[in-house]
């Protein structure tokens, strides 16, 4: 073992200057950081890669290889350019909001079109699995809505809607509501259920019992999963909240658990093809102390996994080791969670005073922000 003595005054100059042009990097900060296809100015003020770029977080551009794009000025503007895919036609796309707009898709919706939002409102939805799409109007959102299936809602005072295996409907929502099952290979099956709240609810179905009292406070509740019953479990799976959340207990196909919440949780996980114990965690003020089969954390000031390829002790002394033998560590690392790309590109150099990285070869220290380095030889 030998170590060699290096100054960095070429490619580090305190916490402010850093450039690495092995890695593609270069930090000059806090006001600029570059990293492979990621550029940061004042972060997070502004940060882009290959494909988008964003401001503030309410400026967002981003392109696709396939020649679309779209720009956000959020809430009040968006365009966009969609090509052609398959049978569906390319078109461009804008939207000044609540006055007009149509865009192609946001969430789970396509083709939504608005006028004076919310005074009309129209969108589509589809139902892959019975190879159809269903388009909705609303009117004054949320009062008035119509679905060409034939579900409508006049809330609160009465609404119906259909679903791929249930019809649900209400009167004077959320006081009375009700609903139909057929059987369905994803669902409970066949039966019904039904509420008057904030008094009581019930559900009956195929694969599913469930009593609510003064819902959602109260209830118990009993099923029949497929998986459960592939184990030869005679016993329903249930839950009990008593009152929630402060209390929960359940026990099903796929874990076992107990919360008193905020004091204390348990979970059992099982595993979902053969049923068998995979893990489990027990909580202590709701998440500030988590105690898993491989890690122990204590929130923010201590992480450890048994393996020892991970440990933290806030905000003195942080240490991560990857599986092929290599790790990094660092003396002060204030930010309380694990290494962020982005603190790490535009922040964390100012509060760490020693880094130490190391490879199969060689480790790589860096005292008082690179001004003194140097190199130990395995």
């Amino acid at each position: 073992m030998f170590a060699e003595l290096l100054l960095a005054a070429t490619f580090q100059v305190g916490p402010f200057y850093e450039q690495r042009p092995a890695d593609d990097y270069l930090a000059v900060r806090p006001f600029y950081a570059h990293e492979g296809d990621v550029d940061d100015v004042l972060w997070p003020v502004f940060t882009s890669h290959r494909d988008w770029w964003r401001f503030c977080f309410f400026l967002h551009y981003q392109s696709q290889d396939d020649g679309g794009w779209q720009f956000d000025f959020i809430p009040l503007w968006f365009n966009g350019h969609k090509p052609q895919r398959g049978e569906s036609a390319a078109e461009d796309y804008w939207g000044l909001f609540p006055i007009y707009g149509h865009h192609p898709h946001i969430l789970l919706m396509y083709d939504i079109d608005f006028a004076l939002w919310p005074v009309w409102t129209r969108y589509r939805m589809p139902r892959p699995s019975e190879g159809k799409w269903l388009t909705t109007n609303t009117v004054l959102f949320p009062f008035f809505s119509w679905r060409d299936d034939g579900a409508w809602s006049f809330w609160p005072l009465y609404g119906i809607n259909h679903q791929r295996e249930s019809d649900h409907q209400y009167a004077l929502w959320p006081i009375v509501t009700w609903a139909n099952y057929r059987e369905d290979r994803d669902t409970a099956g066949e039966g019904y259920s039904w509420m008057v709240w904030p008094l009581y609810g019930q559900i009956r179905r195929a694969r599913e019992h469930q009593d609510l009292f003064i819902p959602p406070f109260f209830s118990w509740t009993e099923t029949y999963s497929k998986s459960w019953i592939a184990h030869r479990n005679s016993a329903p799976e249930m839950r009990l909240r008593c009152p929630w959340p402060i209390f929960e207990w359940e026990s099903n196909a796929r874990r076992c658990r107990l919360s008193i919440w905020p004091l204390y949780e348990r979970v059992d996980w099982r595993s979902y093809d053969k049923g068998d114990a995979a893990g489990s965690v027990t909580r202590f003020g709701w998440k500030l102390v988590e105690l898993y089969d491989d890690e122990t954390r204590v929130f923010p000031f201590w992480t450890s996994r048994k393996d020892d390829s991970y440990f933290r002790l806030w905000p003195f002394w942080e240490t991560e080791t990857t599986k092929d033998g290599s790790s990094k560590s660092r003396l002060l690392g204030l930010f309380p969670m694990r290494w962020v790309p982005s603190v790490d590109r535009n922040w964390s150099k100012f509060w760490t005073l020693y880094e130490k990285e190391t490879n199969p070869v060689c480790t790589y220290h860096s005292l008082l922000w690179g001004i003194i380095r140097w190199r130990t030889v395995k």
